[in-house]
């Protein structure tokens, strides 16, 4: 699996990490995959067309086969109407997005890139969030799911807190979350740090 993120420092739109997935050997099997679409300016879709140009994607293969949206924010969907037109791929998600959707069920498999990963619904940053873990490679993609939460300040659903503890089980090695660098190192104490805050929080039904 080869994880390229795709992200315009210099955008002057406020907009995601989008992370483009292929197979190691660009084999006939293997689904190029866009997780996020990042948001809904035309100098996205530039930069993205410019990035994929410059890698192998496999013989006679689209850049991007298929779409997965971890959820419907703007700054995630909104750029899929450009990549809709230019490659019209299958879009998974949890609302209907793109001219080829296809709903998300919780569990679901799917070749991303050249490896079987799972399409995981877990609410509470917002009703539709889903992450996307390979477990081969032990890598969880986590939209907004994952973020930096340094204090029990802050007042979160309780569907949050339980989306949480569900990645607590899972076994990771990289997150790659939808804002900000990869992480690589402490990912459990990371989560469980995160579990605690929350916990120790306002939790709402």
């Amino acid at each position: 699996m080869r994880v390229v993120p795709l992200h315009r420092d210099n955008d002057s739109d406020y907009s995601c990490v989008c992370y483009w997935v292929l197979g190691d050997r660009n084999a006939v099997a293997d689904r190029n995959t866009l997780i996020d679409a990042g948001s809904a300016d035309l100098g996205n879709l530039a930069y993205f067309m410019r990035e994929m140009s410059a890698m192998s994607k496999g013989i006679g293969k689209m850049a991007v086969e298929q779409v997965i949206l971890t959820h419907e924010h703007f700054d995630h969907s909104g750029g899929l109407a450009g990549i809709d037109r230019q490659f019209a791929p299958k879009t998974f998600s949890l609302l209907p997005y793109g001219r080829r959707h296809e709903s998300v069920v919780d569990g679901m498999s799917l070749t991303v890139g050249d490896e079987e990963a799972f399409l995981l619904l877990t609410p509470g940053h917002s009703p539709d969030s889903i992450c996307v873990y390979a477990p081969a490679s032990r890598i969880l993609f986590s939209g907004d799911t994952i973020f930096r939460i340094t204090d029990d300040k802050g007042s979160y659903p309780r569907a949050y807190l339980a989306s949480l503890e569900r990645l607590a089980g899972l076994d990771i090695r990289t997150i790659y979350p939808g804002h900000g660098p990869p992480m690589t190192s402490d990912i459990m104490p990371f989560i469980l740090a995160c579990i605690d805050h929350v916990g120790r929080s306002i939790v709402r039904d």
